[in-house]
């Protein structure tokens, strides 16, 4: 016990090494304080000096850390060259415009997911010879849009080819257990009215399940349930138990037995990580019992997840794999201690299903929130109802699958999924989603942080004094009270992000008590991004809904040229929005015409703001703007030398906003009495040699600056501006590789975050 109990702290050890290595591999330094600390280490213990033992944890977490950065590094590394490569289909996907497939290369056993047009037959074993480009698969442009380079790394898939030329070579033969679950397949379709639930239960598959029966499961909170996991592992070690245990041979064979049709399920069932979670389990408690062993049941939970996360490095970026440990670890944590007896057993049974239900929800909190942004209220009581049914309908299914029984256990599952749709009908309309609008992530992982410490504490009776206990535990939840209830002003900053919407602006701005500003929305333009591309939808949207943004109290529009106003039309439509505000430059474009009449269509208050106009945003921070006091239609550049220029202020710090102003005005600004010191500035025109005038610098004096572009034939940013940032020790940043986040605390000072806040 005492050596499973390490890995509870090896196994954070592992995670931050993956999360700190990632892509760069195993620090030099960590490996030379690694050898250092080693040898020392040996040469004490050797010596027998008292003080090993304290040096011996030091050097086991290094070795872990190590072990993590290592294990995260990919076997390859692509930088769009042409390859002719050869290797096995893992698996093939139909998408919507081509078929997916992922292929382990032959002999590096790197994976690639490559994209062949449809209906080519490929499908999993067969050998496949292609010539292409491959590169890195792209990531995630904003926070909350869709990653396919995360996504691909749930496989393992660190490269991605549309191939130019490729052969397929089908698969001589099929294997024993491809021949089984396709037999398993065919005996539940044939068997079963409605087999799609019974196909996610029994063997993993949902593609015969709706889209609509998905979220509807999503919705109440029942979505775990299709998933193969340590319920589906139990009930059929429940049933084999009662049929081994009969049998006349050794202790020791019939665990063998056990855990030899366990792991033939596993593999029959797709192996996924909450199945080998379940079986490793069983497993180690198989051999802990033929041993006479007695082991701390979260202890092996944190063994098998180091052990999974040392094999298959791909897994942390899996949320079934973080779901699944994370609310198998809290169950385990509190399980002890959360039991309710009233000597009343459906009582117990019904308060305790849904404390452990409960548990499981708070333990992954943080972690559906970051990866759905909600949560669904109905959970525990929906699991509640739904369990009793996916059981009958998993025993009755495994016995159709099987073939050993096709009228009264088909009619059982036939029974167990019309239930099943009758309390879908029943609850959806009581179903209720939980997004934490007016709480910043840092609040909800002090509370969960809590509730970790809390079932720690409290499972340890014989260590920790149950008084004392309590008394730590009062004084703590009080104080995580105090500290989340402070005013927003002391514990939330102001925050300024610049999404990245390719070549155009856009900027999202918070305040500490939650108002919600969007500055441009980008766009495209045939003339330098891709066609028919959507930025509003694809990529604005999704990072304001990943921000939990409940509604827009204020959006700015600086001049209507597309990039900076398109995006925007999304947003109108998806989002309340208490104020337009812009300069009330008229324009001909289909989209400005879309503009003015969503404002118009959903009665949304709309003004045109000149210099002088200040709005007050609460908190001390105000924004005035500075420029035009009028439009000026036959200046040079029309649209963008009337593009709005104001300062947001907090406290010390000053944002200067210029949106596309160009030189002819920035002189004339430069030289007017107008305050434009600002700490950061928006860099005008995506940083144009245009733009670039070092008197309106002078004028400005910023710490920070940021230019938002992206792929374009203009050369944006250009070399002589970011020179000339660099030359007057101005900290810059570009939007190319994702949004950039700035944050002002208490207005006194402010600093970038990293990609990705």
């Amino acid at each position: 016990m005492r050596r499973l109990s390490s890995f509870l702290v090896l196994l954070p050890a592992l995670i931050a090494g993956m999360l700190l290595g990632g892509e760069k591999g195993a620090s030099p330094y960590l490996i030379a304080l690694f050898v250092v600390l080693s040898f020392v280490w040996l040469v004490a213990a050797y010596k027998s000096r008292a003080w090993a033992r304290w040096l011996f944890w030091p050097v086991i977490l290094l070795g872990s850390l190590l072990l993590g950065q290592i294990a995260a590094v990919p076997k390859e590394e692509w930088s769009g060259e042409r390859y002719e490569l050869k290797g096995v289909v893992l698996s093939a996907k139909e998408l919507s415009y081509d078929t997916r497939c992922i292929v382990r290369l032959v002999p590096s056993r790197a994976k690639v997911a490559v994209h062949l047009p449809l209906g080519n037959g490929v499908s999993p074993g067969d050998r496949i010879e292609f010539v292409g480009v491959v590169t890195e698969p792209p990531a995630a442009p904003n926070p909350g849009a869709f990653c396919y380079r995360s996504y691909l790394r749930r496989f393992g898939a660190n490269g991605l080819c549309y191939p130019e030329e490729y052969s397929i070579e089908p698969r001589a033969e099929v294997s024993l257990l491809t021949a089984v679950r396709g037999k398993m397949r065919d005996n539940i379709i044939g068997s079963l009215r409605d087999p799609a639930l019974a196909l996610a239960l029994v063997l993993g598959e949902r593609d015969m399940l709706s889209q609509e029966q998905q979220d509807r499961w999503r919705q109440l909170g029942t979505s775990h349930l299709l998933a193969i996991s340590g319920m589906h592992v139990g009930l059929i070690a429940l049933g084999l138990g009662i049929v081994i245990q009969r049998l006349p041979v050794r202790q020791v064979t019939k665990v063998f037995l056990t855990q030899l049709v366990l792991l033939t399920y596993v593999l029959l069932a797709g192996g996924s990580v909450s199945v080998w979670r379940a079986f490793l389990f069983s497993l180690f408690g198989g051999i802990a019992a033929v041993r006479g062993m007695r082991l701390d049941s979260l202890h092996v939970w944190a063994a098998i997840a180091w052990l999974l996360l040392l094999l298959k490095p791909e897994y942390l970026h899996d949320p079934s794999f973080v779901l699944s440990f994370g609310a198998s670890g809290g169950i385990l944590l509190w399980g002890v201690t959360m039991r309710v007896r009233t000597g009343i057993g459906p009582v117990d049974y019904v308060v305790n299903s849904l404390l452990i239900s409960l548990i499981a929800q708070i333990s992954i909190l943080p972690f559906v929130l970051e990866f759905f942004q909600e949560v669904a209220l109905l959970g525990p009581v929906a699991t509640l109802l739904f369990v009793p049914l996916v059981a009958v309908l998993l025993i009755s299914a495994l016995l159709v699958a099987f073939g050993l029984g096709s009228f009264g256990p088909a009619a059982l599952a036939n029974l167990a999924v019309n239930i099943m749709r009758a309390l879908e009908e029943l609850l959806l309309p009581l179903a209720r989603q939980w997004s934490p609008v007016g709480i910043g992530r840092f609040e909800i992982l002090l509370w969960w942080l809590l509730f970790l410490y809390a079932g720690w504490r409290l499972r340890q009776p014989s260590v920790i004094k149950p008084k004392r206990t309590r008394f730590r535990l009062a004084v703590l939840t009080a104080l995580v009270f105090v500290i989340t209830t402070l005013p927003p002003v002391v514990r939330r900053p102001l925050e300024i992000t610049a999404i990245n919407v390719g070549q155009g602006d856009c900027y999202y701005v918070k305040t500490p008590s939650g108002l919600h500003l969007l500055i441009d929305g980008g766009g495209d333009s045939p003339y330098w991004q891709e066609r028919g591309r959507d930025v509003g939808r694809e990529w604005v949207v999704p990072y304001l809904q990943y921000r939990k943004v409940p509604r827009l109290d204020y959006v700015i529009l600086s001049h209507p040229h597309e990039d900076h106003l398109f995006g925007l039309l999304a947003v109108l439509e998806d989002f309340e929005v208490g104020m337009v505000l812009d300069n009330g430059h008229m324009h001909t474009t289909p989209s400005y015409e879309r503009y003015l009449d969503l404002i118009m269509e959903k009665g949304i208050p709309y003004y045109h703001v000149r210099s002088g106009d200040v709005i007050p945003l609460g908190d001390g921070i105000s924004l005035e703007v500075l420029y035009p006091e009028r439009v000026r239609p036959g200046i040079v550049s029309p649209y963008n030398n009337n593009s709005l220029l104001f300062k947001l202020t907090y406290g010390g710090v000053g944002m200067l906003f210029t949106g596309d102003l160009e030189n002819a005005v920035l002189y004339d600004l430069a030289r007017s009495e107008l305050d434009l010191k600002a700490q950061w500035l928006k860099v005008p025109h995506h940083g144009s040699k245009g733009s670039l005038l070092p008197a309106f610098y002078d004028a400005v004096d910023p710490v920070w600056a940021v230019i938002s572009t992206g792929p374009n034939q203009f050369g944006h940013p250009h070399r002589e501006v970011t020179d000339f940032l660099t030359e007057r020790q101005i900290k810059w940043r570009t939007t190319q590789d994702g949004a950039v986040t700035f944050l002002v605390w208490w207005g006194l000072f402010g600093r970038f975050m990293p990609r990705g806040y």
